[in-house]
């Protein structure tokens, strides 16, 4: 089993099946997949149903990989890594995942831009970091966690109804890890 195998088992446990709350910014949501995202997957991926209704494990594996797990270069991070970024990318988007990982970098004393991309500087920086203080840096991904959801409902109290499920989920993503 690979990696992103493991992993994705993993996020569909926190993601759950059909879910449509009206104060869910993102809408209609299946397996963790938006139907916004489904539209924007039809164009790489034409054989997708048009509804997130529809989608299945599979398909939705699919679209994790492609849009998620490989736009943060997952295969490229060192485990546990690989899975807060690639969950964060999930449930924040890949650019807040990749916010979150370079304000947790920038907090071990790194100095970089903070604009979503994992780049070179980024990847140099994670991986230098991952080398001499592994739990440091984990421990700062999921606080930067915690200090991104708390934005959000700082810009809009109506999301303050997710705040459990949110920290619920960093929960279990530090159990995951061994924390």
């Amino acid at each position: 089993m690979s990696r992103f195998d493991e992993v994705v088992q993993i996020v569909f446990c926190l993601e759950g099946g059909l879910s449509d709350n009206p104060a869910d910014k993102g809408g209609r949501t299946n397996l963790g997949i938006t139907q916004s995202t489904l539209v924007n997957a039809r164009k790489h991926i034409p054989q997708l149903p048009e509804r997130v209704d529809a989608l299945t494990v599979f398909q939705a594996k699919a679209i994790y990989k492609l849009f998620y797990w490989d736009a943060v270069k997952c295969d490229e991070l060192p485990q546990p890594i690989d899975f807060l970024v690639f969950d964060a990318a999930v449930n924040c988007g890949i650019g807040g995942a990749g916010m979150q990982l370079q304000r947790a970098l920038n907090k071990s004393g790194h100095n970089l831009a903070v604009d979503g991309a994992i780049g070179p500087a980024t990847m140099a920086a994670m991986k230098y970091s991952h080398k001499n203080e592994p739990w440091r840096i984990v421990g700062a991904i999921l606080v930067e966690r915690v200090a991104w959801h708390n934005a959000i409902i700082g810009r809009d109290k109506s999301q303050l109804v997710f705040i459990h499920g949110w920290l619920n989920r960093i929960l279990k993503n530090a159990s995951e890890v061994g924390l």
